[in-house]
């Protein structure tokens, strides 16, 4: 049982799973000012998984941000998402009903999927993902922001979801209105699906050796002209058919494809809390990321029993590492996250909304 102290600080005596992460959520949007809800919000439809449900309660419209506030308040959900589309009728049950009017354009991003990116499985089902593959998903939801603005005219922005990876949402007139079959186009661009290199560079030409593909190429050839220029500023293009086919499967970004084909998509809601890690789905502003203690709205110290091995791992900035049934104290942030995921197990400490 948790002993709340203040408005904002917990005392924690007996952990209590789902109950006490729901209090601590609680506290947070009852106080935060961070929440960003998105533009036209009476047009969207929202869904929340509660702590009491495994099944989402979808289907829910707000006339303003407040009543948005007001229902998180009330409920603190696990999860909290919104629409990428906008309805007539977001709150109708149906498709048809709800009356679709456009959707943005949303790229999702999980760090699993990316290849050479370290996985630290503590048992199975039990996973965590350190700082460095953090960062490789940041640097590959840039690339798409790039990709999106190079060459198809999107401007977008970049959320980290709050767990294991990243969301890249267009914003354009043209984009709301795009169809299935065109969004899946667009996410198998990203992604080189089918992609043959022979058609962008010759590589076995009559005469002479294959043009260099530059960075003021369009496409894919300026993509990989972008990638030499990076790596060998000035050189002609002097490299086999083999290493230039593994920079093409470097440069591929493996999105998750059903995501950006999908006009009705959810998208979680900035500065709200995500349930995998208990911590913060934050925008990422002036192409600077950093995995640290920052992206949790909770600060102190808190006791646990460790339930599984763990190796030494880098996570928030920090490096832990202990022996299932050892006990060690942790910042809350990592606690409150390990204990997310059931790792660990919190004994006492103290908690409050930063």
């Amino acid at each position: 049982m948790y002993h709340r102290e203040s408005t904002s600080i917990f005392k924690i005596k007996r952990w209590e799973g789902a109950a006490t992460l729901k209090a601590l959520y609680k506290a947070y949007y009852s106080k935060t000012s961070r929440l960003k809800p998105p533009s036209e919000i009476q047009r969207r439809e929202f869904a929340f998984q509660l702590f009491e449900f495994e099944s989402y309660v979808r289907h829910i419209s707000f006339r303003d941000p407040g009543e948005l506030k007001s229902y998180l308040e009330a409920n603190a959900p696990r999860h909290a998402y919104y629409s990428v589309a906008l309805y007539q009728l977001p709150d109708a049950k149906s498709m048809e009903e709800k009356g679709w009017l456009g959707s943005e354009l949303l790229v999702d991003i999980d760090v699993d999927n990316l290849s050479g990116c370290r996985e630290l499985r503590a048992v199975s089902g039990l996973d965590l993902v350190d700082d460095a593959c953090l960062m490789e998903g940041f640097k590959a939801a840039l690339r798409v922001r790039r990709i999106l603005y190079r060459d198809l005219g999107v401007s977008s922005r970049v959320y980290f979801s709050g767990s294991r990876g990243f969301h890249i949402i267009g914003y354009c007139d043209y984009c709301l209105t795009l169809g299935r079959e065109e969004r899946s186009e667009i996410a198998s661009y990203i992604a080189g699906v089918d992609l043959k290199l022979e058609h962008l560079i010759p590589l076995k030409p009559k005469k002479g050796a294959p043009a260099t593909p530059t960075a003021d190429d369009p496409g894919w050839r300026g993509l990989i002209g972008e990638y030499l220029a990076s790596r060998n500023p000035g050189v002609v293009l002097e490299i086999g058919e083999d290493e230039l086919r593994a920079i093409v499967e470097e440069l591929k970004i493996p999105i998750d494809m059903q995501v950006t084909r999908d006009p009705s998509r959810l998208a979680r809601i900035i500065g709200s809390i995500n349930g995998k890690s208990s911590l913060l789905v934050v925008e990422v502003e002036d192409d600077s990321f950093n995995p640290t203690l920052d992206l949790s709205p909770f600060r102190g110290e808190v006791t646990v029993r460790a339930n599984v091995d763990l190796e030494d791992a880098t996570i928030l900035g920090l490096k832990i590492g202990f022996r299932r049934g050892e006990t060690v104290d942790l910042e809350a942030p990592i606690a409150l996250l390990l204990a997310s995921k059931g790792i660990v197990t919190p004994m006492s400490g103290e908690v409050w909304v930063e």
